[in-house]
């Protein structure tokens, strides 16, 4: 008599297992603590474009990959006094933090439109500081680059006065090279900072102020 072969059996536990394996589209599906997913799955993982619903009410909208946030998505903050979602990040996510090219927006409406690196501003971008929610009117605003979250290397900040510095920083301060244009005074200071302090340079008196334009910065 032949000996029964096993090459093909499968234990039964491997059965249920591979059963369980949850593969593409889904219907809404909760974890442990009550938050729910819905959207595409890859090897029980998150993958391809889903909703998630925060147990703190917040709301993802996006691209996933591997159980994280990768690719185009946007973040949505419940604001609890008023009840209601906001935008907080809409753009490019890696490995579940924003980088590339994104847009954010704070609890006052402040706004960066920019890139970005292992969740932090990083590159060039455009910084609003008070003044009309979204777009800054009436506030400040800098134009430039950035570096680990902090203006670094050259920008241009235009003050809510219309004061206008372009030039150098470091570390979120004026450092090097600038020009700080005083809008009412009508002067113009040329020299280096240290520091966001002015150490050496001249001062000298304008009859015209011409703004330098600030390029937008847009977001596909």
């Amino acid at each position: 008599m032949k000996e029964q072969t096993t090459g093909s059996f499968e234990p039964l536990w491997k059965h249920w297992e591979r059963k369980s394996q949850m593969n593409g589209e889904r219907s809404t599906v909760y974890n442990e603590v009550g938050e729910r997913y819905k959207g595409s799955w890859k090897s029980n993982k998150r993958h391809g474009k889903g909703v998630f619903f925060y147990k703190s009410g917040n709301r993802y909208e996006g691209e996933w990959k591997d159980d994280k946030r990768h690719g185009l998505g946007t973040l949505y903050i419940l604001e609890h006094d008023e009840n209601k979602l906001r935008v907080s990040y809409s753009g490019n996510w890696v490995n579940d933090k924003p980088s590339g090219l994104g847009v954010f927006y704070n609890e006052k409406g402040e706004c960066y439109n920019g890139a970005w690196k292992n969740g932090k501003r990083h590159g060039k971008g455009r910084q609003t500081y008070g003044g009309r929610p979204v777009d800054g009117f009436g506030g400040d605003v800098y134009q430039g680059e950035w570096e680990n979250g902090k203006r670094c290397g050259k920008g241009t900040l235009t003050k809510a006065n219309g004061d206008v510095f372009e030039g150098e920083w470091l570390d979120d301060k004026k450092h090097g090279s600038g020009v700080y244009t005083y809008k009412v005074k009508r002067k113009r200071y040329v020299g280096t900072w240290l520091e966001d302090i002015p150490k050496t340079g001249e001062y000298s008196d304008i009859s015209e102020i011409t703004l330098p334009a600030l390029e937008a910065v847009i977001v596909s």
